[in-house]
């Protein structure tokens, strides 16, 4: 067992890296939709916006 861990330190390292990052990025996501926050990239100012219908879902954002 102890081969196999000194054998592949540096590969456990990243992913333990890598799943610590999407993990931040998905309890951030999270947290923001609780809070009602939106990721919306029109602004709030939908006129010009393709995707208006899925990212903005509150009525006061279409203005």
């Amino acid at each position: 067992m102890l081969a196999f861990l000194g054998s592949n330190l540096a590969t456990i390292i990243v992913a333990v890296l890598v799943f610590g990052a999407v993990g931040l990025a998905v309890y951030k996501m999270i947290r923001d939709k609780r809070e009602g926050k939106h990721s919306c990239s029109c602004g709030g100012s939908c006129g010009g916006c393709s995707g208006c219908s899925g990212c903005c879902t509150h009525a006061d954002l279409h203005q």
